[in-house]
C-alpha cells in the first residue's frame, strides 16, 4: 500500500471550504482534492477515508497523466512549440487547429499508438482523414495531416512512442501558377492603378504579400525583405521595380484590400472567358461594371458546374468539402508560385538554390549558398522580367 507522505488540510478563502492538499511524489505535482466540507471535524473524516483509497487515486492521476494519450501528448507537443522561440503564433494556431480537431474526433484517453495509419481502414486517423473531406477542401486535409504527422514524429524523437503510423499525406491542390493569359487577363479588371502595381511588383519579384510594405534599402545597398521567421533576404532590384516599391509604400494600403481586389479581378476574368454566364443581355463589355456580390454568385455557379462535370456529380450530391474544392481560386500568393516557378528554370533546375532564393529553405540550405549567389540571380532575373513585361 503506498502512502500520502504529503496530505494536508487547507481552508479555501472566502468559501469555508476545506480541500485535501497532497503531494504526487511520480507525476511530482501538488494536487488539491475538495472535501466539500465546511468544518474540520467534517474535513479530517473526509481525510481519514480518502486515505483508504489513496492507491486508487495515485494510479488515477498516474494514468490521466499518461503522456501517450493524446489530449496530453498533443499538449506537449504545443507547450514545446510555444517555447521553442522558433515556431511563429500563426503556425503555433494551425498546429492546435489541427490536433483539437483531432482530439474532438476521437476519446481524449485514447493512446496515440492506436491512432493507426491513413491507409488502414476503421483506424481513429484513417477514419478522421475521411471525416475531414466531406468538410473542408483536400488542401486543408492536407495541411492538418502534415501537422498530425509533425506532432506524432516529435513524440517519437522524444521517445514518448515507439513509432508513427503510416500517413500519407497527398497535396491534390490546384496548379497554383498563373498562365501568361491568366495574368493578363486579370489585370484588364483591376481598376485601381496602385493595386496593379502591386500585383506587377509582386509578379516580378517573389515577395510575399506581408513582405511588401516592409522591404527596404540596407546600407549594403541591397533591398532586404524579412520573411518567414525573420529570415532576411537581399535583392538588387531593377529601377523600374524600385519605382513600383516608393509607388507601393508612398499609399500605404492595406494588403487584405490589394487581395479582394485581385480576386474579384480574377473572379472577372473567368467570366470574361465564360461569357454564357453571364446575365442575359450582356457582354464581355459588360464585365467591369457589374457588382462584386454578383460576380460571386455567377463565378459559384460556374465553379460548381464545372466541378460537377469533372466528377460526374450533380450539385445537389456535393459535401461541403466538395463544395469548397470546386471554389478554390488563384490568389495574390499565386504570383509567388508563378515567380518560383520561373526562377526554378533560371536557377538551372537546382531545388536547393530555388529554396533559398524563395526563402523557403532550411538554415543548412541556405549556409551553402552566398549572399552574393542570390544578389546577382535576382539583379539577372529582374532585368529579364522586366524587358519581357516591356516587350
Amino acid at each position: 500500500m503506498k502512502r500520502a507522505k504529503s496530505a494536508s488540510l487547507r481552508q479555501y478563502r472566502g468559501k469555508g471550504q476545506w480541500y485535501v492538499k497532497v503531494w504526487h511524489s511520480e507525476i511530482r505535482k501538488h494536487f488539491e482534492v475538495p472535501t466539500k466540507k465546511y468544518t474540520k471535524e467534517d474535513a479530517s473524516k473526509f481525510l481519514r477515508s480518502w486515505l483508504k483509497n489513496y492507491d486508487q487515486w495515485h494510479e488515477e492521476q498516474l494514468d490521466d497523466a499518461n503522456p501517450t494519450y493524446v489530449e496530453n501528448a498533443f499538449k506537449l507537443f504545443l507547450d514545446h512549440k510555444r517555447g521553442d522561440g522558433q515556431t511563429s503564433k500563426r503556425t503555433i494556431i494551425g498546429y492546435a487547429l489541427a490536433l483539437n480537431g483531432l482530439l474532438e474526433f476521437c476519446s481524449s484517453k485514447l493512446s496515440v499508438k492506436k491512432l493507426g495509419s491513413t491507409d488502414k481502414a476503421n483506424t481513429p486517423l484513417y477514419d478522421y482523414s475521411r471525416h475531414l473531406l466531406t468538410m473542408v477542401t483536400e488542401t486543408t486535409v492536407y495541411v492538418r495531416l502534415r501537422a498530425v504527422k509533425a506532432c506524432l514524429k516529435w513524440l517519437e524523437r522524444q521517445e514518448i512512442i515507439d513509432k508513427v503510423g503510416y500517413i500519407e499525406i497527398k497535396n491534390s491542390k490546384v496548379n497554383d501558377k498563373l498562365t501568361d493569359s491568366e495574368y493578363n487577363g486579370l489585370m484588364q479588371f483591376v481598376d485601381d492603378p496602385i493595386i496593379g502595381t502591386w500585383i506587377r511588383f509582386a509578379r516580378y519579384t517573389g515577395y510575399r504579400l506581408s513582405e511588401i510594405p516592409k522591404v527596404y534599402l540596407s546600407e549594403d545597398g541591397y533591398y532586404k525583405a524579412v520573411g518567414k521567421r525573420g529570415k532576411e533576404r537581399s535583392f538588387n532590384l531593377s529601377p523600374e521595380l524600385v519605382a513600383m516599391l516608393h509607388e507601393i509604400q508612398a499609399t500605404d494600403y492595406d494588403p487584405s484590400r490589394v487581395t479582394k481586389a485581385f480576386t474579384l479581378a480574377y473572379r472577372k476574368y473567368l467570366l470574361s472567358m465564360n461569357p454564357d454566364y453571364l446575365p442575359d443581355g450582356g457582354g464581355v463589355d459588360d464585365i467591369p461594371m457589374i457588382g462584386k456580390q454578383k460576380v460571386y454568385r455567377l463565378v459559384k455557379t460556374l465553379l460548381l458546374d464545372r466541378y460537377c462535370k469533372q466528377h460526374g456529380v450533380s450539385h445537389d450530391e456535393l459535401t461541403q468539402g466538395q463544395i469548397r474544392t470546386a471554389m478554390r481560386l488563384k490568389t495574390f500568393h499565386s504570383l509567388r508560385h508563378t515567380f518560383c516557378s520561373e526562377i526554378h528554370i533560371l536557377a538551372g533546375g537546382d531545388f536547393a538554390k530555388t529554396k533559398e532564393f524563395m526563402g523557403h529553405s532550411s538554415s543548412s540550405t541556405t549556409e551553402r549558398y552566398t549572399h552574393l549567389d542570390t544578389v546577382e540571380s535576382t539583379e539577372k532575373f529582374s532585368k529579364l522580367m522586366m524587358a519581357r513585361a516591356e516587350a
